[in-house]
Order: C-alpha cells, then structure tokens, then sequence
C-alpha cells in the first residue's frame, strides 16, 4: 500500500522519456520511478527490521538537542539543486 506522497521535478527531457517509458509498458510514471528506486537503492544486504532501526537510529541523532540542526538552511540548500 502506498502510504507516503512526494513530489520530483525533471527536466523536459527526462520527463518525456518517463513518459514514453509509461506508454510503451502500460505503467505508470510513478510505478516506473519506484521500481527505479527499489533496484537501485534498495539494500539487498539489510532486512527490513535492520533498516527501520538505522532510520530510527538516524532520526534519534537529528532530536539531539546537543547537536543544533539548522533545518532551513538544509532546505535552502537542497533547492540550490
């Protein structure tokens, strides 16, 4: 079940090849760039289990009131890209 929504801009160029990618196997762009994600970012190596508890580690690390995080500037500079 898909349970998350997040939204990604391509390039004109990058958007037309989804697109007729879609077309061509009766898929969805959605269902193409999540296969994409699965093959090449999943970790074959790790169980879910094993996973979850790295993003909760890395989740714990960000909550440190020790560590100041500065969020916006975060965010300011993933839109530089």
């Amino acid at each position: 079940m898909l349970t998350k929504r997040t939204n990604v801009l391509f390039t004109e160029e990058d958007y037309l090849m989804l697109s007729e990618l879609a077309k061509g196997s009766k898929k969805t762009i959605g269902e193409i760039v999540r296969h994409a994600v699965k093959k090449t970012y999943k970790n074959k190596n790790k169980s879910n289990k094993e996973i979850i508890k790295m993003i909760k580690k890395g989740w714990t690390f960000l909550k440190n009131p020790e560590i100041p995080v500065d969020y916006k500037e975060w965010v300011e500079y993933g839109r530089k890209y």
